[in-house]
């Protein structure tokens, strides 16, 4: 990647994570910090979810793209100790060392052309939010191929998109791709997918819908959710109605989680 490139985006991150990190509310510009708190109860729920089959003794995690640290932490609550932080900008690095000082943290940019060679091998990665964010489709394409080669045979690679069922929707700092592009993409790099499930239904937007309905819908709860009062009514709400939903379902209209086995 143009080293212009990568440093424009690094300064983009530093703006907007700020000096003092937070821990969970990244991504939700304009929703209340009262309803963003019921999107990551349920993000937690359906990590934990995800990875917990995986998750064995004395094994190796890097998390990609940590910003506050969210993910290290469910990590730690799944009983991991070996854990390797990264991110782009040194405010969330300063921020997760303060948070957790017993985790390493390291500065890596998923989408560029190289790889630290003394990170070594790891038995799962996690990527959650963070390759939407890969506006290049070259940049895209290294940051699957770099994580399975940092992951051991049998290892796993869990991450977020939105695996879109039609075209491409370029927004101005991410990328939605669609399903068929990235399942190429895993299993060119050796992968394959052993779950997608949806991390949303009815909390987020529905990018991946083309009903008018929910874009109607949606539109009603971001605005109204703007209010702290009544983001916490609509998130009580909901939570319990997508936890269900997110659990029967194996498609969504929004953000979905994917567990990715390197063969």
């Amino acid at each position: 990647m143009d080293r212009s490139v990568q440093d424009s985006e690094r300064t983009y991150w530093e703006n907007r994570l700020g000096e003092d990190v937070p821990l969970n509310s990244v991504g939700y510009h304009g929703l209340s910090d009262a309803y963003v708190a019921w999107l990551y109860r349920l993000r937690a729920r359906r990590f934990k979810r995800a990875v917990k089959p995986y998750v064995k003794p004395g094994m190796r995690v890097l998390d990609v793209g940590s910003g506050g640290g969210f993910y290290v932490g469910l990590w730690q609550a799944l009983g991991v100790e070996a854990i390797t932080a990264t991110d782009l900008t040194q405010n969330a690095l300063r921020a997760i060392a303060r948070r957790f000082p017993a985790v390493q943290t390291r500065e890596f940019d998923a989408g560029s052309a190289a790889v630290p060679d003394d990170l070594g091998l790891f038995d799962a990665i996690s990527c959650m939010d963070v390759v939407h964010h890969l506006m290049e489709d070259e940049q895209y394409e290294r940051a699957i191929v770099n994580c399975a080669r940092l992951l051991r045979p049998g290892g796993v690679f869990v991450f977020t998109d939105n695996f879109l069922h039609g075209p491409a929707y370029r927004g101005p700092h991410s990328v939605s791709r669609p399903l068929i592009q990235i399942e190429r993409l895993l299993r060119g790099a050796g992968f394959r997918i052993a779950e997608r499930r949806p991390m949303f239904v009815l909390m987020n937007n529905p990018i991946d819908s083309q009903s008018n309905f929910f874009r109607l819908y949606w539109k009603g709860v971001s605005f109204l959710s703007e209010n702290r009062i009544l983001g916490a009514v609509f998130g009580a709400l909901l939570y319990p109605i997508d936890s269900a939903l997110t659990s029967i379902l194996t498609e969504g209209p929004s953000t979905e989680i994917c567990v990715a086995v390197r063969t």
